[in-house]
């Protein structure tokens, strides 16, 4: 999906430039992503390519972020 946004993007036609919510959504799940990294006290490394995992995967990298770093139960 990325590639067809970035392709659209240059296209003539430009439908991506238009959909400003595709953006924002993006945006929002790179920025909570940064948020949880960070509470999480993650190195640079780390927060990076998780920054990169979810830039590419969007909504679902989030989603699998978040299971990765719940907390652990206390049995």
């Amino acid at each position: 999906m990325g590639l067809l946004i970035v392709v659209d993007w240059i296209s003539d036609t430009g439908g991506a430039r238009s959909n400003i919510v595709l953006w924002i959504m993006l945006a929002a799940a790179v920025g909570l992503t940064v948020w949880e990294c960070r509470e999480r006290g993650y190195r640079t490394m780390v927060l990076l390519w998780w920054v990169s995992f979810v830039a590419i995967t969007h909504v679902l990298g989030y989603i699998i972020l978040r299971f990765f770093v719940r907390p652990p139960r206390g049995d």
